[in-house]
C-alpha cells in the first residue's frame, strides 16, 4: 500500500522498473555489477551487487501499465540502435515521448531514495511529478526542459541516471541560494541523454552544452547520431555534474547548486589534512601521508566520525578525499571491515592513524 508519485493514487502500488526491463533483452552485459544510490555530496549508498536492469520501485497499475508504458515502447524502438552503439537518425515526432520518457525516467529514479529522504527534502518537488502526469497523453515533458542526445564513450557504466540541481545566475546580482532547476544525466550502453529542467519558470532560459551536443528537445528535426563530442569517464562527472551546461543568453550562466554536488575544499593544518564534513559545521583530520601516496597512486579508505555523532567512511581518490557512506558507527564500521585490503597503521604527531591499503 502507498501513494502514487505521479497521479496520486493510494492503495496497492506495482513495481515499476527504474530502468525498462527491455534494456535486458537487447543485447546488453547482464553480468551481475554493483549498483549504487547516493544523497548529495558525492556520498553514495551501497544497494548491493546484482544483475542490472532489476530495480524497482512503486507506481500504481495504471501508470505503469498505461502512458509509462507505452512510453518505453517508443523508447525501446528508437532508442537500441543507439545503445548498441549503431549509427542512426531519430525523427522529430519520436522527439517528444523520448524526452518524456527521460525526464519519466529521472523522476522514478529519484524514488529508490526512501520516503523519509524525501521528506527531508532530498529528491526533486512532487509538482514535477503531477505536471509530467498531466501530459501524459501529449508524450512530451515539461514546457520548460531541453534534452539533447550523444555517445558516452567510456568503460565504467553499463546503465546510470543522474540528476543534479542547478542555478541560474545573473551578473550584477547574488549568486542564488536555491536551486531553480535541475539536469538529468541517463548513460545506457553507448548512449547518452542530457536534460535540463528549470523549475523556477521565469528563470528558464536557452540552454546548450560544451560538447555541442544535438539538441533532441524542442524537436525541429530529424538528429542524426552519433554528433557532438563524445563523452568519457574523464568527463563524465563535470558533465553530469551540470558544469558543461552553457546559456545562449548574454549575462546568464547556468551551474550546479553548489551545496548539492560538492563539499568544501580540504586544506593542510600542520601534518594533517583538515576535511569539511557535510553537516557543514565540523571537520575531521587525516594524516598528510595519505596525500602523498595518492601523489604516487596508492589510496586507502578510513573511518572517521564528526561531532553529530555521524560516521563516514573515506576514500582517498585521485583528485583528494571523498565521503563514500555517511551512517551510524555501527553501520560504517561494517563498511569498513568489509572492504578488501591491508590494515596499517600511520603515527604522527596526533597519535595512530588506522587505515586500510585499497
Amino acid at each position: 500500500m502507498g501513494n502514487c508519485a505521479f497521479c496520486g493514487f493510494t492503495g496497492k502500488l506495482t513495481q515499476e522498473h527504474v530502468l525498462g526491463d527491455w534494456l535486458s533483452t537487447i543485447g546488453l552485459d547482464l553480468r551481475p555489477t554493483p549498483h549504487v544510490t547516493g544523497p548529495l555530496n558525492r556520498i553514495g549508498r551501497d544497494l548491493g551487487v546484482r544483475p542490472p536492469f532489476r530495480q524497482t520501485v512503486g507506481i500504481c497499475g495504471p501508470c505503469n501499465n498505461g502512458w509509462m508504458s507505452r512510453l518505453e515502447i517508443v523508447a525501446k524502438r528508437t532508442l537500441t540502435p543507439f545503445i548498441l552503439g549503431n549509427a542512426g537518425h531519430l525523427t522529430a515526432e519520436d522527439a517528444g515521448p523520448v524526452a518524456a520518457w527521460l525526464q519519466k525516467t529521472a523522476l522514478t529514479a529519484m524514488l529508490v531514495s526512501s520516503e523519509k529522504e524525501r521528506d527531508a527534502g532530498y529528491g526533486l518537488p512532487p509538482s514535477e511529478y503531477h505536471r509530467l502526469w498531466t501530459l501524459r497523453n501529449q508524450k512530451m515533458p515539461l514546457p520548460t526542459s531541453q534534452c539533447w542526445i550523444g555517445r558516452y564513450a567510456g568503460q565504467r557504466r553499463l546503465a546510470a541516471t543522474w540528476v543534479t540541481p542547478i542555478t541560474v545566475a545573473v551578473d550584477g546580482l547574488p549568486e542564488p541560494d536555491a536551486p531553480q532547476g535541475y539536469t538529468t544525466t541517463i548513460v545506457l550502453g553507448q548512449l547518452l541523454l542530457h536534460a535540463v529542467q528549470f523549475t523556477t519558470e521565469a528563470l528558464a532560459c536557452t540552454a546548450t552544452t560544451r560538447q555541442q551536443l544535438p539538441q533532441l528537445w524542442p524537436a525541429t528535426t530529424r538528429v542524426v547520431w552519433p554528433q557532438g563530442t563524445p563523452v568519457d569517464d574523464t568527463a563524465f562527472l563535470a558533465f553530469a555534474g551540470a558544469k558543461d551546461l552553457r546559456s545562449t543568453e548574454p549575462f546568464i550562466r547556468l551551474g550546479p547548486w553548489i551545496p548539492a554536488t560538492e563539499l568544501p575544499a580540504s586544506q593542510a593544518v600542520g601534518d594533517m589534512v583538515e576535511l569539511p564534513t557535510i553537516c557543514g559545521k565540523h571537520v575531521v583530520f587525516y594524516p598528510m601521508t595519505l596525500v602523498r601516496e595518492a601523489m604516487r597512486g596508492r589510496f586507502y579508505a578510513f573511518a572517521t566520525a564528526c561531532e553529530c555523532r555521524t560516521a563516514y567512511l573515506i576514500h582517498t581518490e585521485p583528485d583528494g578525499a571523498h565521503c563514500k557512506a555517511a551512517d551510524t558507527v555501527e553501520a560504517v564500521s561494517e563498511l569498513y571491515e568489509a572492504l578488501p585490503g591491508q590494515e596499517i597503521m600511520i603515527g604522527g604527531e596526533p597519535g595512530e592513524f588506522i587505515c586500510k591499503r585499497l
